[in-house]
């Protein structure tokens, strides 16, 4: 029970930290991403060494289980002497008979058992041979013989049905193409999201903003934490904008102006680097993001 629980648990960190990683590469969200990144990959690893282990386990016990030598160990103890193999042959001074004898007692079989065949089809009855056949159809071969439709060898055309092969290799071809797009469509919706390029088109005068900034066991300002959270991530919208107006609105909340304003993928950069964790013991999310037109 403890070990199913342990395995279920893993399972579930490693789903989690799989669906957190590819959410904070979508955010832009680096530092969060590959702390995500260590958890999925120290709960495949776990997976796979417990995996091992059970299988190295299983072994073990079955090998204390046995009583006595193994059975390899068994077979070596118990073999004869090694003799000379056929010395009769391999001694040229012997006349030896066996051969001859052997050939001739094959002769003689092969005449008694033609002569137990022709007896057994001039005593039997077509009736018979028909029952016979009837009761042995089930196991009949198929029609030209096992090599049936094979070139070269003469036996006839097996017929194979071809409607059920050819369903369930389409059916298999189907899910297959299916599959292979979605992951394409995925990979390249990820890459899309991740991708950085500039913004194109005429942008807002200036965008306000409002952070809700968290200090844990810090005596600095939220003003002076907003201001250095700008100068820490300036980079993803641009050095040459500028912030200022910064304003204490009451319960961490600081707003202030970024001019000029900025695009679609600067933004979600520059969010993305906001809300990450670039400082110890800070922690700052965005509250409200609006981009104000020049009158």
């Amino acid at each position: 029970m403890t070990r199913r629980l342990g395995t279920a648990l893993t399972v579930m960190v490693l789903l989690a930290s799989g669906t957190y990683l590819l959410v904070y590469l979508y955010r832009w969200e680096w530092n969060r991403a590959v702390v995500a990144g260590i958890f999925f990959i120290a709960a495949e690893i776990a997976l796979v060494a417990t995996a091992l282990l059970r299988k190295l386990h299983t072994i073990e016990a079955r090998l204390e289980g046995r009583d006595g030598p193994l059975p390899i160990d068994r077979i070596r103890e118990t073999q004869p002497e090694p003799t000379p193999k056929f010395d009769w042959l391999v001694d040229p001074s012997r006349t030896n008979v066996f051969v001859p004898v052997l050939l001739g007692a094959g002769v003689i079989l092969s005449l008694l058992a033609h002569g137990v065949e022709r007896l057994a089809g001039a005593t039997t009855t077509p009736l018979q041979e028909r029952a016979l056949a009837a009761r042995l159809d089930a196991i009949a071969l198929p029609t030209g013989g096992l090599l049936g439709g094979v070139p070269g060898h003469g036996l006839g055309e097996l017929v194979v049905p071809h409607v059920r092969s050819w369903r369930h290799l389409l059916v298999r071809a189907f899910g297959g193409v299916v599959i292979a797009f979605i992951g394409v469509v995925a990979i390249q919706y990820l890459a899309d999201m991740t991708q950085d390029r500039p913004d194109l088109g005429r942008v807002a005068a200036s965008a306000d903003i409002v952070l809700d900034i968290d200090r844990r066991a810090t005596r600095r300002s939220p003003v002076l934490t907003a201001e250095a959270l700008f100068v820490a991530c300036r980079h993803t919208i641009g050095t040459a904008r500028d912030a200022d107006g910064f304003t204490h609105l009451g319960d961490g909340r600081v707003a202030f102006t970024v001019t000029p304003s900025f695009g679609e993928h600067a933004q979600r950069r520059f969010v993305g680097c906001l809300e990450d964790a670039l400082f110890d013991r800070i922690s700052a999310s965005v509250v409200s993001l609006e981009h104000v037109q020049s009158p």
